[in-house]
């Protein structure tokens, strides 16, 4: 038995937006935090999108461990 290919267009699959999640907060008095935030900041200065990127991972994970 042969398959016959589709001879028609599916109809595009529409994704959800994706809303953007604020930005993390430093724990005040935590030094990693406050050494992230730092970072953060500077790479936004610069326009380093991706290491800004890393430090708001960075900080949501870290701030599990408080």
């Amino acid at each position: 038995m042969k398959t016959e290919p589709n001879r028609w267009q599916e109809k595009p699959v529409e994704l959800p937006v994706r809303l953007e999640r604020p930005r993390p907060r430093p724990v005040p008095g935590c030094a990693e935090c406050t050494r992230l935030g730092q970072l953060r900041k500077a790479a936004g200065l610069e326009g380093d999108g991706t290491t800004v990127a890393d430090c708001n991972v960075l900080l949501r994970m870290h701030r599990t461990g408080h």
